[in-house]
């Protein structure tokens, strides 16, 4: 029995802080091919939180917020360990585009986790990581967003299991949109979920928001967001968590282009906020300035995800948009 904790290359006793990576092949010149993580361990054991960043390249809200993270938590962590991955999926990140653009096979690592060994170059660096975290984890958190093409806004989906909805409503006041992932589904959250313990997958921020100030408060709403996980679970110390009463679920319906143009959304959309069936979302636009077709709600819900790159093709996405099914109070278990 020991009180080391080994993941990946790295080997952290209690009460410690380390850098290191997750070994996921080699490159041309011989070289590891790596995953970085940041691991910190608190002075007595307790649960072990994976914060899973840019699985998606494009998507860099979960790196910034790690790093974060970090600076404070490396101070404060009292139980429990914290498993940092700014970048699951290096190569993606390195070219800012959504998967690795010499993948042509297992672009999409949210799409075929957790790989495999013998498989592709996206499918051996996601097989890599499961390797790592199946056995070392108890909470799971992938943090997404819009990426290069959208605007997400606060929406978490959860593992349809008790823990996971506990952790979910964990993430604090604004995140009161929890729509069920169900199980089976091939990404971090879910996996983890099928073996019965905490994952969810949240939805915040997009290129459109990564300029100066705003980039900043994305992650710092994050990174709080964490911490209050962290006081959920004991792990931290200090004023109490804090949680909304009442979480809306439902599923989400994904609105595409009708016809191919310029997407101009409506002004004075409101992201979260009930809107009623039939309100104008957005227009799509010929190059000679006509309108060739509308986006409205198909019926009473709200808006969560929003096109902001204009040119658009015929089915491709304008919008995601939730519908409630139900409102719940009974997601914590204490």
């Amino acid at each position: 029995m020991t009180d080391t904790l080994t993941i990946g290359n790295v080997e952290a006793p209690l009460n410690s802080y380390r850098r290191g990576a997750i070994t996921t092949g080699k490159n041309f010149d011989g070289r590891s091919t790596e995953i970085p993580i940041l691991v910190c361990r608190g002075k007595e054991e307790g649960p072990k939180l994976w914060l899973n960043g840019a699985t998606h390249g494009d998507e860099p809200e979960g790196a910034l917020s790690i790093f974060k993270t970090f600076e404070w938590l490396q101070h404060c962590l009292i139980k429990g360990t914290v498993v940092g991955v700014p970048a699951m999926n290096v190569p993606a990140f390195q070219a800012g585009k959504r998967g690795d653009p010499l993948d042509g096979f297992t672009y999409d690592m949210n799409r075929i986790y957790p790989g495999n060994p013998d498989g592709y170059p996206t499918e051996r660096s996601a097989w890599a990581h499961w390797e790592a975290m199946k056995d070392n984890c108890d909470l799971q958190i992938a943090i997404h967003s819009g990426g290069e093409h959208s605007y997400l806004a606060h929406m978490i989906f959860a593992s349809d299991n008790p823990r996971s909805l506990e952790l979910a409503a964990a993430m604090g006041p604004q995140w009161d949109l929890v729509f069920r992932s169900g199980q089976g589904g091939n990404n971090p959250a879910s996996k983890i979920g099928d073996s019965g313990k905490a994952g969810i997958t949240i939805e915040l921020g997009g290129n459109c928001r990564t300029l100066t100030n705003d980039f900043h408060e994305v992650a710092d709403d994050l990174s709080s967001s964490y911490k209050n996980v962290l006081r959920h679970y004991d792990m931290i110390e200090g004023d109490p968590p804090e949680y909304v009463t009442e979480w809306r679920m439902g599923h989400q319906q994904a609105l595409l282009a009708p016809a191919s143009g310029m997407w101009v959304g409506a002004p004075d959309i409101p992201f979260e906020t009930q809107i009623p069936k039939d309100t104008v979302l957005g227009c799509i636009y010929d190059l000679y300035g006509d309108i060739q077709s509308q986006v409205v709600a198909p019926e009473d819900g709200v808006v969560f995800g929003l096109r902001s790159r204009p040119s658009v093709l015929a089915g491709e996405w304008c919008c995601f948009f939730g519908i409630i099914d139900e409102v719940r109070s009974d997601l914590l278990s204490r």
